[in-house]
């Protein structure tokens, strides 16, 4: 169901309609003339419902007398225009000419009385009632009258509703009167301001996850070729099953991308985006290795910081020896390199038992398998995530540089 959103103010500009008539051209050329931009978009859109939200005080008279035949529910227009002179409209009052507008407008009209939005509370409560009336589908925004403060509360109301109440948000338009030229007012589609807000979510999403593929649908809205943004999906997925090669194989096949501008807001985020993939360029699988170890302690992820680490400090021994990394099993290269690791730090007078290799093991073991450590040490960080994270920190830059 699509759902259109409107705010009705206080216009005087004509004592009849309220508003000042205008020829408003839509961005594919289509023209409409009225006094109430919300329905001649209604008209355009043509949504199952449309949603008109006033104060108290707002024209709901001038409103219901726009749409009404000659002295149709003249009473009740009458009680209107007389509430909305002090500011006294009622929801029970409004709800009385819902059938009226309902049939006028030629679907399904609900009117909704909201504050003025003067205190925070009052704003969030602007919010609580746009989340009310428009729980599920699709949802458009008129941001051309009221108050103006109202029209950037429903732009915030776009943005909640889109990511709390998981609806999508389709258009955000605005009547564009103060660029009325030679008698055409333009309509403007806000939508960019839609999709920057998109972008900020999913890269503080990624921040805190790690998932390249919150970024796909965002990059194949901008025009990215859905092979291509895919890559980040499956790239997301083998990294977190720690293989590392075939993660970086996806990001390399995806990064080209990046070498041109892209359109959209996508490319207000590119280098951002770019920054964030970064460690795909090294050629050293230990690098790759180290540098997620600490992006996953950034995020506070211990669990894939321990197990990078490890598998870091592994990866190294076996390239300085020679050995495979790859090299699996109980007498195979990574075996091999524990055991020349173990050898190298006796050499260098340091107890396998009391040194950060050692802990940064039996950490990884102890997070993946949910098992307690068997250093005291560690069960002891383990109960306090700001002792684990200084300990993890110190032994990845002990270990890793």
């Amino acid at each position: 169901m699509h759902t259109l959103v409107t705010f009705l103010g206080k216009g005087r500009d004509d004592p009849k309609t309220g508003y000042r008539t205008a020829r408003y051209r839509f961005p594919d050329g289509a023209e409409r003339t009225t006094a109430f931009f919300g329905r001649a978009l209604a008209d355009h859109l043509a949504p199952e419902r449309l949603v008109v939200l006033g104060t108290s005080g707002s024209m709901w008279g001038v409103f219901l007398e726009n749409l009404a035949a000659e002295g149709e529910e003249e009473e009740l227009r009458i009680e209107l225009m007389d509430a909305e002179a002090v500011q006294r409209v009622k929801l029970e009052l409004i709800e009385r000419a819902a059938a009226l507008m309902s049939r006028s407008a030629g679907r399904t009209v609900e009117p909704r009385l909201i504050p003025y939005g003067r205190s925070e509370a009052e704003q969030r409560a602007i919010l609580e009632v746009i989340a009310e009336v428009v729980p599920r589908g699709e949802v458009s925004f008129d941001l051309t009258h009221a108050f103006r403060h109202l029209g950037m509360l429903g732009l915030v109301s776009a943005f909640m509703l889109e990511r709390v109440g998981k609806l999508k948000v389709t258009g955000l338009w605005y009547g564009a009167l103060d660029m009325t030229e030679d008698g055409i007012t333009p309509v403007l589609r806000l939508d960019g301001l839609t999709a920057i807000q998109r972008w900020v979510d999913v890269l503080d999403r990624f921040d805190a996850t790690g998932d390249y593929g919150v970024f796909a649908p965002l990059l194949e809205a901008d025009g990215v070729p859905q092979d291509k943004a895919r890559c980040l999906k499956e790239a997301a997925f083998h990294e977190r099953t720690f293989n590392l090669a075939d993660a970086r194989r996806k990001l390399l096949t995806f990064l080209p991308v990046l070498e041109e501008p892209l359109p959209g807001a996508s490319g207000l985020f590119q280098k951002k985006l770019a920054e964030r993939l970064r460690w795909a360029r090294e050629d050293d699988l230990h690098e790759h290795q180290r540098k997620l170890a600490y992006v996953y302690l950034n995020r506070r992820d211990y669990v894939r910081a321990a197990v990078l680490a490890w598998e870091a400090i592994i990866t190294r021994q076996c390239l300085q020896g020679g050995l495979d990394p790859q090299g699996y099993g109980e007498d195979g290269d990574r075996a091999q390199a524990e055991a020349g690791l173990r050898t190298h730090l006796q050499q260098e007078g340091i107890r396998w038992s009391e040194s950060p290799q050692r802990r940064l093991k039996d950490l990884r073991n102890s997070l993946a398998h949910g098992s307690p450590p068997w250093s005291a040490e560690l069960r002891k960080a383990l109960s306090d995530p700001e002792e684990l994270h200084r300990l993890l920190e110190a032994d990845l830059k002990r270990t890793l540089g």
